[in-house]
């Protein structure tokens, strides 16, 4: 492994590649390398990069790791000609940082691979990245952080408004909700507790930063890159040692319409 890679990949560890540090790396790949480092600020929840200054992603089959305040650094990938793909940028298996070669994202830890759509073309990796909304026009790459899912509610004042006529299953005890809501753009769970009480917490695993899941059968959150379990309120229940921290949680009122999650 060259000395800069491994320079690199130290650097990465405040930003969630301590697990590739701590494995001494033994399944290197020698010919592939994380993508160069970029920092940028966002504004309005989105991104706006100048694409032809910054020649590792100008180029077809370029791509660069893009660190953003508040955020997950992402990967940015360009496949070749006006096409650019945004997913985050480190791997679900160990959390190393990842490269991009031959169209795919790839793990140079242990050789897992992406697609340009974040999901997973080859293990030890099994959970998907997420992946971001990006657009390029006049030479001018944007990408929307706080993007959410069609269908769903989106972020209003500061406030996530979900009436009862929507979302029925918020009126019953064991009810829940997830969606990404928009002008937030990451995956929140709203559940219906006991004695009429509401939960509301974000998707983002305190370990590695991957997107846990609501798993039904345990009625909790299980994270799926390293087996991590969070209550409905987002206390840590099980998990590698250091998702010691609770999910972030929000604050929730409800009265005879809806349930409003609010974000301020």
């Amino acid at each position: 492994m060259s000395t800069s890679r491994r320079g690199f990949l130290r650097g990465m560890v405040g930003v969630g590649a301590g697990a590739a540090a701590g494995t001494g790396l033994a399944g290197c790949a020698p010919d592939i390398s994380p993508a160069p480092v970029a920092n940028a600020e966002k504004e309005g929840g989105k991104v706006e990069l100048e694409v032809a200054r910054y020649p590792d992603l100008s180029r077809d089959g370029g791509a660069i790791t893009l660190r953003v305040t508040g955020e997950q650094p992402v990967l940015v990938m360009h496949p070749s000609g006006d096409t650019y793909s945004v997913v985050a940028s480190t791997c679900t298996h160990a959390g190393c940082p990842l490269g991009f070669q031959d169209g795919e994202a790839i793990c140079p830890c242990h050789l897992s691979r992406f697609a340009l759509d974040g999901k997973v073309t080859h293990p030890p990796a099994l959970a998907p990245l997420k992946s971001y909304t990006a657009s390029f026009n006049a030479g001018i790459l944007t990408i929307d952080f706080a993007a959410g899912e069609a269908g769903f509610p989106s972020v209003t004042d500061g406030k996530l408004v979900l009436p009862f006529s929507q979302f029925p299953q918020l009126k019953t005890e064991g009810g829940v909700v997830q969606g990404t809501p928009g002008g937030y753009g990451k995956l929140i769970f709203v559940f219906a507790l006991a004695g009429g009480a509401y939960s509301a917490v974000d998707s983002i695993c305190t370990h590695a930063g991957c997107a846990v899941g609501y798993d039904s059968a345990a009625q909790d959150l299980l994270c799926p890159c390293h087996d991590s379990r969070f209550t409905k309120d987002g206390t840590v229940t099980q998990g590698p040692a250091l998702a010691t921290g609770p999910l972030k949680k929000f604050s929730v009122t409800s009265d005879e319409s809806g349930v409003t999650v609010s974000f301020v």
